[in-house]
């Protein structure tokens, strides 16, 4: 009978689907990825408008010559201008569109990376919610095993009825915080799918083990998506300040037909504005700010991803330290509670005692999956600001 039990776990097993699995499937899935892909896209269409030519304009003219003697005669003009962008415009505008480009890859970058990173949070959140889904599970057995000894005492005769109404109620509560952890459970599968952009339910794999990025601490100032971003936003200011700085960016160039009765016109000649009451003094202003801006957050970011990941180190190696000695604790006190579930069972054991040791076994183990999620919440921050989750 236990070999035919095995078989169905097994399969269960095998079929499902890990951490790795669900990310790249929800990676090459999710619209909200998808939606910021066509980022690059209206990059380039704003890139191909920034370097975009201005249209000819054609003027065509009819006239009526009336002279004092003699017949009215018909006369014409036609005229056509094209703005001509300045040599050194030209040149501003195809950096500010390569700028325009290299931002938009930035925030798809970034956008991607803050998507793992908030997944794999999602996703510890459900492995945490399982484990104290089973661990609830494992108190409701407990307890249940209590009322049933309980049960048989008090027919017995060696308990008073109090202790067995007593142990009645500790199963009753135990049996609404399995369902309570049951919802919680639920709760975080469904957010999990959503936010991965993922319709099919499918089982998942709770035992996956977050490892912390081998990637040099002193390279994530280079591989940081936020870093990254943030320089491609002063790359972008400080290109369109660049563009700005010219007074004036287009001359037009014109070309003129005129007939007349007696006589013909050719004209060509350039058209080029003065600047004298529109400087541009305050757009440049404003995109020297913006570039200044850019800058000084660009600084303030390096100090925080700096003071972040050693702040997140030294947590790790406190941390994993509890956790060890919190699994030791909690390996003493489940072979205590069996000793004292012995004990009550001859009525050596008092059932108050019995229950204190049980609370305090699930609290010590309900406390080592707490500081296990603190854990890989750790890894995944650490993990995402080194820049692991960019490609």
């Amino acid at each position: 009978m236990k070999r035919l039990l095995l078989v169905p776990f097994i399969v269960w097993h095998l079929q499902a689907q890990d951490y790795k699995g669900l990310l790249q499937e929800a990676l090459q899935s999710s619209p909200y990825l998808k939606a910021n892909a066509l980022e690059i896209k209206r990059a380039d269409e704003r890139a191909s408008l920034i370097q975009r030519y201005k249209n000819p304009t054609l003027s065509l003219e009819t006239s009526k010559f009336n002279p004092d003697i003699g017949k009215s005669e018909a006369g014409y003009r036609a005229a056509l201008s094209q703005p001509i962008r300045l040599w050194g415009v030209s040149s501003d505008r195809e950096n500010l569109a390569a700028a325009t480009r290299e931002e938009a890859k930035g925030l798809v970058i970034l956008k991607r990376a803050e998507f793992v990173k908030v997944f794999s949070l999602l996703y510890n959140n459900y492995t945490t919610q399982t484990a104290l889904l089973h661990l609830a599970e494992e108190e409701f057995t407990i307890s249940k095993n209590i009322a049933n000894i309980s049960k048989e005492r008090y027919e017995a005769g060696t308990v008073a009825q109090v202790k067995y109404l007593r142990s009645k109620v500790d199963l009753a509560s135990s049996k609404n915080l399995l369902n309570e952890k049951k919802v919680m459970q639920i709760s975080s599968y469904y957010k999990l799918l959503a936010f991965a952009g993922l319709k099919n339910e499918r089982d998942l794999n709770d035992n996956y083990v977050f490892k912390l990025s081998n990637r040099a601490v002193n390279e994530a100032e280079k591989n940081s998506a936020e870093l990254y971003y943030l320089q491609t936003q002063q790359n972008f200011s400080s290109a369109k300040a660049k563009l700005n700085a010219n007074k004036i960016e287009w001359m037009n160039l014109y070309a003129e037909y005129e007939a007349e009765p007696d006589q013909s016109i050719a004209r060509v000649g350039i058209k080029i504005p003065l600047a004298v009451f529109n400087t541009k003094t305050e757009e440049k202003r404003i995109a020297d700010l913006q570039e200044k801006q850019s800058g000084l957050l660009l600084q303030n970011q390096r100090i925080t991803l700096s003071n972040n990941l050693a702040r997140l180190k030294k947590e790790l190696l406190i941390l994993q330290s509890v956790v060890s000695s919190t699994q030791k604790l909690y390996n003493s006190q489940k072979e205590l509670l069996k000793m004292y579930e012995d004990g009550y069972k001859i009525a050596n054991i008092n059932l108050i005692e019995l229950q204190n040791i049980k609370n305090q076994m699930i609290q010590t183990k309900e406390k080592e999956i707490t500081l296990q999620n603190k854990i890989n919440k750790n890894i995944v921050i650490y993990n995402y600001e080194v820049g692991e989750y960019n490609d």
